[in-house]
């Protein structure tokens, strides 16, 4: 099924998953692949990605949130547009209701309504038919609900959610204390917090979750982000730029290469891609 890590700061805000689809059976797992994106960027204000359903509408769920968007002419609507949308489209599909669990999870800046826009708050959002179940528990109904995560209660505050195939509580909460300590020194860091999300991804005992994970970060010094970083060297502080990139099970996020989510705004939308370099062939590559 996928898990999805966000963090929240007032400094910056970070999307982390494995890139793993489950090909299923009647229910039963048939096979697995680590091909999938999953990250978009809303209008360089979000960071998104999603569990659930590797395809909505019959195409993969990535093309599917940027042709449902693309159209939509106010971005403050994407989230009630997904809600609205996806509920309909996974009706569609006429699984059983334990089978139909989705979730987008965004997180990024935005200002309240009338609030000038440099007051901005770092804030997540969760579109989902799962919401309320608790920590851990994947129990899906059939309607979506938007659920909004409060801003950083100060400086030193963060936040850190995960959807999906969700670690152990205990897992979680040596996460959190880990990107604690890593903060202190310096909040505008990001290297050691991915390292962190990386690690927590990849020490997950299940087979719907991958090791080749995707991280991208969005400073709040450059919102409404115009452009995508799509750096060749390893990530790297300062991280002044929307930056993404691809860490292959085999590297860590000190050593990732290049990698660009799906992004979608009223006049513009891109499907994600990546970057393969030297003599490892990527996964999906038929010799």
């Amino acid at each position: 099924m996928t898990l999805i890590l966000a963090f929240v700061s007032d400094e910056y805000v970070m999307v982390a998953s494995d890139r793993r689809i489950t090909w299923t059976i009647g229910g039963a797992r048939d096979r697995n692949e680590d091909t999938e994106n999953k990250a978009v960027v809303l209008c360089g204000h979000f960071l998104m990605g999603y569990a659930g359903f590797a395809r909505l509408g019959g195409v993969k769920t990535e093309q599917w949130i940027v042709e449902t968007l693309a159209d939509v002419p106010d971005p403050s609507d994407y989230f009630r547009v997904l809600a609205a949308k996806a509920e309909r489209a996974v009706t569609a599909m006429k699984q059983p209701l334990s089978r139909s669990g989705h979730a987008f999870i965004a997180v990024g800046f935005a200002a309240k309504r009338g609030d000038p826009p440099d007051q901005r708050q770092a804030v997540g959002v969760t579109i989902s038919n799962v919401i309320g179940s608790g920590y851990g528990v994947w129990r899906p109904r059939p309607t979506f609900d938007i659920t909004r995560t409060p801003p950083p209660a100060g400086p030193d505050d963060f936040k850190l959610g995960a959807q999906g195939i969700a670690p152990p509580r205990a897992d979680l909460e040596k996460a959190i204390d880990a990107i604690r300590r890593y903060r202190k020194r310096d909040r505008s860091r990001v290297t050691g917090v991915a390292q962190v999300l990386v690690g927590l991804i990849r020490g997950i005992k299940d087979d719907g979750v991958g090791e080749d994970v995707s991280v991208s970060v969005l400073p709040r010094a450059t919102v409404p982000a115009s452009m995508v970083s799509i750096p060749v060297d390893p990530l790297k502080d300062p991280v002044d730029e929307l930056t993404c990139v691809f860490v292959p099970k085999d590297r860590s996020a000190d050593s990732a290469i290049a990698y660009s989510p799906a992004t979608v705004c009223p006049d513009l939308a891109t499907f994600g891609g990546e970057i393969w370099a030297g003599d490892r062939p990527p996964p999906w590559w038929n010799k």
